[in-house]
């Protein structure tokens, strides 16, 4: 009985105003990042004045609508599991490339300064790591469930266009923000490191979802 109610909420797809509203209110983290890097905000206010802003907008286009609200819910519990697949993968992907090809460049060398991001630039030691493998994994996983209330009905590919566009804004900020050695290896750790998320995301997601043509024939 339960599997079937699963299936069937998983069959219902949220209104568009609904799906897209709580797809940006997953982005959040990483806006705040953005807004952290372009104006020096402490990343802690910004992700605490946007994640309230989100939330209240969910809040408001799902108002009266249950099933909305369940199909949400449902997409976004696949979507926790989607994000973190994709975000092992990830760094997994980076960590083998940097063995591999003998580059210089640290896979995980922002974590340090996503900690002082959210902790103050003064701090160091290993609280400013934990918070800073803490956002980082709160990111990926955040985005995979974006990911899936967006497009994670669709073929797997979705998932390596929707990587790609976050590829895009990365190399846009961090290049500046990181200071690297290397922005070439920055871009080549950055490329597979997303294409392989990109990947991961989608064939996960469809493993976990219906896509959109089968739904279509149960809803016929």
């Amino acid at each position: 009985m339960t599997g079937r109610l699963t299936n069937h909420v998983l069959s219902d797809e949220p209104p568009p105003p609904a799906r897209m509203v709580a797809g940006a209110a997953c982005c959040v983290s990483g806006a705040a990042l953005v807004v952290h890097i372009l104006t020096g905000s402490p990343l802690w206010l910004a992700l605490a004045g946007l994640g309230f802003a989100a939330s209240l907008a969910v809040v408001v286009v799902t108002a009266g609508d249950g099933s909305a609200r369940r199909a949400l819910a449902a997409l976004a519990r696949r979507g926790v599991v989607v994000g973190v697949v994709g975000t092992a993968v990830y760094d997994a992907s980076r960590w083998v490339l940097v063995q591999v090809g003998g580059l210089e460049l640290s896979p995980f060398e922002a974590f340090p300064l996503f900690g002082q991001a959210l902790l103050g630039q003064s701090r160091e030691g290993l609280l400013v790591t934990v918070a800073g493998v803490g956002y980082h994994v709160l990111n990926g996983v955040a985005f995979g469930v974006a990911y899936t209330i967006w497009f994670g009905r669709r073929s797997w590919w979705w998932g390596i266009v929707f990587a790609l566009g976050l590829e895009a804004f990365m190399l846009a900020l961090y290049p500046g923000w990181l200071d690297p050695r290397s922005v070439a290896e920055l871009t080549q750790v950055s490329m597979v490191g997303h294409f392989a998320y990109g990947t991961a995301l989608g064939l996960t997601a469809t493993r976990l979802l219906p896509n959109e043509l089968a739904s279509r024939r149960s809803d016929g």
